[in-house]
């Protein structure tokens, strides 16, 4: 039988107890590092514009908002115009490897599906673009922690910066875009279309499950194309 002085029996005690705290705070979920805190929900984001498109007789037409609703296996981005003339959309199903394409102005309804490997059209203009990464930058955006890309258009001289979190993420996050290189969701950043460029910033992020019937295109859209889908958005941002 061993015998244990006070001083060691304390001494054991302590490491008992310093141990079991270590490996407590390990199992804990959401320690690590850039672990997903939301993996389904909506990024609800305004849409602003240099003084000089503002200034254009278009302007009133140009998209004022935009939604992106995610959940593990499908994605959907929608823009949205304060007048309620248009809408346009894309939905994506990662687990089939399709994207649809949809478009509503007034009373004409519109649709074009399409492969995942086919990227946006809206991002055309930033296809090819080079992704680099500032790691040590960092700042807080409605509670999230982001992290800071740079990215550069082929075509043009201004390099867009993206603000980006891993916080909110799911394995397809940017799949089909230009910035698919980015690790998260992007929360401020900017798009060029049409030579027009429509910096996007976070109005809100809610973390909630999302209807399957947000992911379904609807029966009552007629099959389109791309160009056709192109040329009339032209008429609008013209």
């Amino acid at each position: 039988m061993a015998f244990y002085s006070k001083n060691s029996f304390s001494s054991l005690v302590f490491t008992i107890l310093t141990l079991s705290v270590f490996l407590f705070a390990g199992c804990q979920p959401g320690t690590k590092k850039d672990t997903p805190v939301i993996s389904q929900g909506v990024v609800n984001y305004s849409i602003s514009y240099a003084p000089e498109i503002k200034s254009k007789n278009f302007s009133f037409l140009l998209p004022e908002k935009m939604h992106y609703y995610f959940r593990p296996g499908n994605e959907r981005i929608s823009f949205e115009g304060d007048l309620g003339i248009y809408a346009l959309d894309f939905i994506s199903n990662h687990d089939t490897d399709s994207s649809t394409t949809l478009l509503k102005i007034i009373n004409k309804k519109m649709c074009v599906p399409a492969s995942e490997s086919d990227r946006l059209f809206i991002f055309q203009q930033l296809k090819e673009g080079k992704v680099s990464f500032e790691k040590d930058t960092t700042r807080t955006i409605l509670g999230y922690k982001a992290k800071k890309a740079i990215v550069k258009p082929p075509k043009n001289n201004t390099e867009i910066v993206v603000w980006y979190t891993p916080e909110i993420a799911i394995p397809s996050t940017n799949k089909n875009t230009p910035f698919s290189e980015i690790p998260g969701v992007m929360l401020e950043f900017s798009i060029y279309y049409n030579d027009v460029m429509f910096t996007l910033k976070p109005e809100s992020i809610v973390g909630d499950s999302l209807p399957d019937a947000l992911f379904e295109v609807p029966h009552d859209y007629e099959l389109s194309t791309i160009q056709e889908i192109e040329s009339t958005i032209a008429t609008i941002i013209r």
